[in-house]
């Protein structure tokens, strides 16, 4: 299997699912103070910010791929 035929196939499980689940738990965990000050909540924020473009640019770079 290659690398693009993995990703379509990760892109159309349950991924985005799973990312909206995590941002939803980070968002409600947001709205309390004591644990929004500490770093690992800023770190989960912030990987969960950073999922989206990541896998807008991996799927940027596959489609601009000329087919084999």
């Amino acid at each position: 299997m290659s690398l693009s035929g993995y990703l379509s196939v990760l892109a159309d499980s349950d991924l985005f699912g799973l990312l909206a689940i995590y941002c939803l738990a980070v968002a409600i965990t947001g709205l309390f103070e004591k644990p929004r000050n500490t770093l690992t909540y800023r770190a989960l924020a912030f990987c969960g910010l950073l999922v989206v473009p990541v896998l807008h640019a991996i799927g940027t770079y596959f489609l601009n791929q000329a087919p084999a």
